[in-house]
């Protein structure tokens, strides 16, 4: 226990403190900093008999030769979507074999959110954001490395590459952003994980996830692999250990070139939702899928649905309860009084038809209703009409919204955005979070949130507004505060649990390494 205490100490001293943008440095600095890719590189090796973590190179960008075949690192962006584990194609098998760990013990040690994703990489089977950070990369036969990474430099001119699926093998930006290998095309198995086995899933069920389960997804396409690890918030100790462990064993069975994805529920990459080619993802709420394992699934029942900014569908099952609602949304709700297809005035044609499959697996003829067009039955079966996100600025949403964190952990107020779309669970409650919907801006106080983030996060927020070039200056700030968020706030976000914080999430997420 000694030694290992040792070796989790040195593991963490390599690290050195959480990469930070900052957000009071000189107009051109600012600029300077962020148009240089965020980023060290570390080696993972047991040479010395234990497995220990050391610095390559504190910043990017790197050089292809930093990688030696004979080791494995991890190449943190500064805490933005991917950590990636690169491993050399003649590294000894516990070096191959701790990769996995290595990069989950690395987030864990730098506090990073649930939103981070965990990629292990063999070598030859590098993605193109992977590459961006090496200046001089080149893959076999190629004369001429990937073209540099284009970061804007201030917050409020970050430039989103949109979703094309018909430009994935000419937009390199693009597939690089939304972590698209191809067009999810290729062939792919599913099992979920059972007594620490892999049961197979049958096909007809696929596209339906539970949140009490744990399942493995291994796609096949043209020049590679991937495995995708699914693990479901409600989801045993024993199952997300299983799922990492069944993990490393796939990949082994495999000769160890598939490419590796932790994927957290709520958090899955466009690539996975794109495998089931039009379909929606089914998210149900809680329960397990395994055979005489399953919850009961209550009389009434009803699904949130929701396109992502990369144009794919999710319908996640939620409380049922009219506050759940959302103006911007669809939803189907299932009662003994009938299948209801509810459409918000901001819904779009592809949620919609999202709708028509979550009611195909339902069963049933659907009744199809506007918002403001509501029969009694439907507000019956909701137990009641009640408040719900309904204002004008979420109908007609035009630029996505952007969620940021202001912490001090560092020794200073900094603040960092979250990438993507974000989730509640990126609401961290030891901080204070700015939610930029660009026709407001809220300010979320979380409850552990110290003094100093709690007074400097307003002043943060009104620079921001005030050096807008859009024009925003002025814009009044809306303050909240964890369990007390209004519809006006709530409806930004997926299915949005008001038990959430019964158990903090970052809890919760740290217990899954």
């Amino acid at each position: 226990m000694e030694e290992e205490g040792q070796e989790t100490a040195e593991f963490i001293a390599a690290l050195g403190p959480k990469t930070a943008i900052a957000p009071s440095t000189p107009d051109d600095e600012k600029v300077e900093s962020a148009n240089r890719k965020k980023g060290a590189l570390y080696m993972i090796s047991d040479a010395s008999g234990s497995m220990k973590l050391s610095v390559v190179a504190p910043s990017s960008p790197f050089k292809q030769a930093m990688l030696s075949p004979e080791e494995c690192y991890i190449l943190d962006n500064g805490g933005d979507k991917n950590i990636f584990v690169w491993k050399g194609p003649r590294a000894n098998m516990s070096e191959r074999k701790a990769a996995m760990s290595a990069g989950q013990k690395f987030i864990k040690e730098k506090n990073y959110s649930s939103k981070c994703r965990l990629q292990v990489l063999p070598a030859g089977a590098e993605t193109i954001l992977f590459k961006q950070f090496f200046i001089d990369w080149k893959d076999k036969d190629e004369t001429t490395g990937p073209s540099q990474a284009h970061v804007i430099g201030r917050i409020a001119k970050v430039e989103q590459v949109p979703f094309d699926a018909s430009s994935l093998h000419t937009n390199k930006a693009m597939a690089a952003q939304h972590g698209m290998v191809d067009d999810g095309k290729g062939k792919f198995e599913i099992w979920r994980v059972e007594n620490g086995e892999l049961v197979p899933v049958d096909s007809a069920s696929y596209g339906h996830f539970y949140g009490g389960d744990c399942y493995l997804i291994l796609y096949k396409y043209k020049t590679g692999q991937i495995i995708y690890t699914w693990q479901g918030l409600k989801a045993t100790q024993d199952e997300l250990a299983a799922s990492a462990f069944l993990t490393v064993k796939l990949d082994d069975s495999m000769g160890g070139s598939p490419v590796q994805v932790r994927v957290t529920q709520g958090q899955e990459p466009p690539h996975l939702m794109s495998l089931f080619q039009g379909r929606p993802m089914i998210i149900h709420l809680g329960g397990t899928s395994r055979k005489g394992g399953q919850t009961q699934s209550g009389n009434t029942r009803l699904f949130h649905i929701r396109q992502s900014t990369s144009h794919m569908t999710r319908a996640v099952e939620v409380e049922v309860c009219a506050s759940k609602l959302n103006t911007n949304d669809a939803f189907v709700l299932k009662s003994p009084s009938g299948v209801f297809v509810w459409r918000g005035v901001g819904a779009s044609d592809d949620e919609m038809e999202a709708a028509k499959h979550v009611v195909g697996f339902l069963g049933g003829s659907a009744t199809h209703v506007a918002e403001g067009k509501e029969p009694a039955a439907f507000w019956s079966s909701l137990n009641g009409k009640k408040a719900y996100q309904d204002c004008k600025t979420l109908q007609n949403v035009i630029r996505a919204p952007r969620l940021f964190g202001c912490s001090n952990k560092s020794g200073r107020l900094i603040i960092e955005e979250v990438p993507g779309d974000f989730t509640q669970s990126d609401l961290a409650t030891d901080d204070v979070m700015i939610l930029d919907t660009w026709g407001q801006l809220f300010l979320w106080i979380g409850k552990e949130a110290n003094a100093q983030e709690r007074t400097g996060a307003p002043k943060l927020a009104r620079e921001y507004l005030d050096s807008d070039p859009t024009g925003r200056k002025g814009l009044p700030i809306t303050t909240i505060k964890q369990g007390a968020e209004p519809p006006i706030f709530t409806g930004w976000f997926h299915a949005w649990d008001t038990k959430m914080w019964e158990t903090d999430p970052y809890d919760r997420i740290r217990a899954r390494f």
